[in-house]
């Protein structure tokens, strides 16, 4: 119950929002991008998309003829960018002024703003980027193929075991690829605690990944109230959820810490980063290099799992979906590997055809459909519309990669797009799947490992089984729905398929 010492403290609440509200919401008379028109105050607060955001801000590009369209919503403008020209003009040309991040004061509440990723754009995050760089640059993701290659061995043999649970499996071998590669463990099944807890703090980021989804994060200045205030929901599941992401963050790093200060060191990056802190012996060369490590290794931790599999998932729904598809990419498997071996890394050139194949199951169904938030540092201009400072912009990557201009017949799967007559990869078009890595700066930096992991999941896949529809009681073909389920990382709503072995030969391998 409320006390009456703290009745007062509402409308002064309430006031100084109004204030702060009206003050962010007045008129400009410069002229904005076109979008759909708001109410006063409150803005565009029952327009802007709840899910599948991508759809909606496509169709405004539509209804406006513009491939820039704004809305505002409490007084902050957004902005989305549904052509590769303007993310290309903005965040590539003038990173300098739209690779910040927007305010979101659950980040800090629930202990995610470790995640550098999502860090406000300044040198703190610059170190974070260089030390990832180090480690994860395109001359140096061969180092993790061996350990790739083992990760999609036993995805092999989990499937040919239980490939009804074909969706935990890819969950797993993701999950063990990365945990292995960073901290230098292997997780013993799906159940592994460690693994439990990283899905446990990736739910907590989807529940307000995306900035405005609480009020606080447009309007800072909440976090300071009581968590017994009326309207502090947002506090008291904030302290619920924040010891879930520090354990995730630093349970794995402090075991490698312990291992390294005893004398055993892991062989894995986390200890090629420690070692940079005992250059000189026993004392730290400096705390913030020890939080920028543990940031580092737990942002990977979490985010090449959680992308990679749900690109996998895109890649298993195809199949099923374009069967054609998976004969061609079969052929070709078999006419340049044989029935031998299975496909490594080394193959990826003679394989034409599954590297097109990857690149449009990236393009099909981005997992990244509007990226991530960028927030532009200064006033500015684009084809004559103002752009005011503090703007939050998003690059449609779902509708760049739909342009029919560049990609006819954008919504049907055909890797032949990315070929040319003579069944050769066309290089000219391998940079306009870019976007469904991010944008600019903020450009997913760990693309090069993901696609690694993505080519030698599909090809082994592929060599080994056949992905087919499964039937139901009655003898009829159960059709995948096709439908996405609407987050930061979109992945397909759960569908069944059987993986038939294609060989004994196969499966002996």
């Amino acid at each position: 119950m409320t006390s009456e010492t703290s009745l007062p403290l509402i409308p002064l609440a309430v006031g100084v929002v109004c204030l702060l509200v009206a003050v962010l919401n007045r008129p400009d008379r410069r002229r904005l991008p076109p979008g759909p028109k708001g109410l006063p105050i409150l803005g565009n607060i029952f327009d802007a998309p709840k899910e599948h955001e991508w759809r909606t801000f496509q169709e405004w590009g539509r209804i406006y003829d513009s491939d820039v369209v704004h809305f505002q919503i409490l007084g902050t403008h957004y902005m989305i960018l549904n052509s590769a020209k303007a993310t290309t003009e903005l965040f590539e040309k003038r990173s300098n002024l739209y690779s910040d991040k927007p305010e979101a004061a659950m980040l800090h509440l629930t202990g995610w703003d470790r995640n550098w990723g999502l860090m406000k754009y300044g040198d703190f995050w610059r170190a974070h980027r260089k030390i990832f760089h180090q480690h994860f640059r395109s001359n140096v993701v061969s180092a993790y193929h061996q350990r790739t290659e083992n990760a999609v061995h036993q995805l092999l043999r989990l499937l040919y075991a239980e490939p009804e649970c074909f969706i935990e499996h890819i969950h797993f071998m993701t999950a063990y690829n990365i945990i292995g590669i960073v901290y230098g463990v292997d997780i013993n099944s799906e159940g592994d605690p460690t693994l439990a807890i990283v899905e446990e703090a990736l739910d907590i980021l989807r529940n307000f990944g995306n900035p405005g989804v609480y009020l606080v994060d447009s309007f800072p200045l909440l976090r300071f109230i009581p968590s017994w205030f009326p309207g502090a929901k947002f506090k008291r599941d904030a302290e619920a959820w924040k010891p879930v992401v520090d354990k995730m963050y630093m349970q794995p790093y402090s075991d490698l810490k312990t291992a390294y200060e005893k004398g055993v060191p892991r062989p894995c990056l986390g200890t090629k980063m420690l070692a940079e802190l005992y250059k000189d012996g026993a004392n730290f060369q400096s705390e913030i290099l020890e939080q920028v490590i543990i940031n580092t290794t737990g942002t990977v931790n979490a985010a090449a799992s959680d992308t990679s599999r749900s690109v996998l998932l895109v890649f298993i729904l195809a199949m099923l979906l374009y069967p054609e598809v998976q004969l061609a990419a079969q052929t070709e498997l078999d006419q340049v590997i044989g029935t031998d071996r299975l496909p490594v890394i080394e193959d990826e050139e003679s394989l034409p055809y599954i590297t097109a194949l990857v690149r449009e199951t990236l393009r099909w169904r981005p997992v990244l459909p509007i990226g991530n938030a960028h927030k532009s540092s200064a006033d500015d201009e684009y084809e004559g519309y103002h752009i005011p400072a503090g703007t939050v912009i998003f690059g449609n990557a779902r509708a760049i990669l739909h342009d029919d201009k560049q990609f006819p017949n954008p919504d049907a799967f055909d890797p032949n797009r990315f070929l040319d007559s003579n069944g050769r990869l066309l290089e000219h078009l391998a940079n306009t799947i870019s976007s469904a890595f991010g944008f600019g700066r903020r450009m997913c930096p760990g693309r090069y490992f993901a696609l690694d992991v993505i080519w030698l999941t599909a090809a082994n896949v592929l060599a080994a089984f056949t992905i087919e529809k499964p039937f139901d009681e009655m003898g009829n073909v159960v059709e995948p729905s096709g439908e996405f389920i609407s987050g930061l990382v979109s992945h397909p709503a759960p569908f069944k398929a059987v993986f038939k072995p294609r060989s004994t030969i196969a499966f002996a391998l």
